[in-house]
């Protein structure tokens, strides 16, 4: 029987957003991870843990994780497994050291703890204190350190079961594709790529014009599997239209206009707005980006973080 892996995967900027909007962009996060999948040939299935967002598949470990890595809109993703069907702490403890690859060996480790549903017997600090306790207990070469561990232990309590989480994996971040509006894209070139790929992490659907480069374009698909399809829009009568594009990228504004059709019955229109998301970027900064976008899994998309921060 095939392996069910499972990732816990975490939304930063949506969350955010208000409640009917946070639904809108979270729907189309998943109906874009969806075709993701589907045009992979991976299956997988959304569920929840409580009020976390669960991923499983019995595709290999690492082609899952590839295409998590390639969801706009996730910005981290947690693997996890169930632990044990126990809150018992000494039960926990040796259900942690029997998966540890260097029990028996001299380590230090922490243990973190967050309850998901009602509380019941343990608190979150209180949890944390007697798992640690037990694993000291239970291997003598373990010691506790809250600054630098060799390892965090990182659970999820639910009044009946415990999870374990891996290593954090990176996600891309920014918004779902197609949630603020379209923008006319000319991708000819790796500067190009990049500069479209920075407007499509900001939320934006891509509508490619003539003369772009079908294997660019292949890459961007990647991420964005509905890339040139126009968004909708409800107009004063309830009926669904097609959006005019708000912007352009790689091209003029100029040229873009040759490609909108503006409605007669508008009463005003707006402009389209020239983009430049590779102003005052260096080449290191571009050369790191365009890695992510080629192997995200193994490329975080920022690689520098004080750079970005300060």
């Amino acid at each position: 029987m095939a392996v069910q892996n499972a990732w816990i995967i975490r939304f930063g900027e949506l969350g955010l957003k208000s409640r009917v909007v946070r639904r809108q962009f979270q729907r189309a996060l998943g109906k874009n991870m969806d075709t993701l999948a589907i045009n992979s040939g991976i299956s997988i299935v959304q569920d929840r843990i409580r009020t976390m967002e669960v991923i499983s598949s019995s595709a290999p470990k690492e082609d899952a994780q590839n295409l998590l890595c390639h969801v706009l809109g996730v910005v981290a993703i947690d693997p996890t497994e169930l632990l044990c069907n126990s809150l018992s702490p000494e039960v926990v403890a040796a259900a942690i050291i029997a998966r540890d690859s260097k029990a028996g060996q001299e380590r230090t480790f922490g243990v973190r703890t967050r309850r998901v549903g009602p509380k019941g017997e343990w608190g979150t600090q209180d949890f944390n204190r007697e798992v640690g306790a037990a694993m000291e207990r239970q291997d003598g070469n373990l010691s506790v350190d809250l600054s630098f561990p060799d390892m965090w232990v990182r659970l999820v309590i639910e009044p009946d079961r415990v999870w374990i989480m891996d290593e954090r994996i990176p996600g891309a971040g920014g918004l779902p594709p197609g949630v603020q509006g379209d923008v006319l894209a000319q991708i000819n070139d790796e500067d190009s790529l990049l500069a479209a790929f920075l407007i499509m992490r900001r939320g934006s659907r891509l509508i490619p014009v003539d003369g772009c480069d079908e294997t660019l374009l292949d890459v961007l698909r990647k991420w964005d599997p509905f890339l040139g399809r126009q968004s909708l829009e409800k107009n004063t009568s309830g009926s669904k239209r097609t959006r005019h594009p708000w912007g352009v990228v790689g091209l003029s504004a100029e040229e873009g206009e040759t490609y909108v059709k503006r409605r007669e019955a508008d009463v005003k229109t707006v402009p389209l707005s020239t983009l430049e998301p590779l102003c005052a970027w260096t080449e290191a900064e571009k050369s790191a980006m365009l890695e992510h976008i080629y192997s995200p899994a193994i490329n975080p998309p920022s690689p520098d973080i004080k750079a970005w921060v300060y």
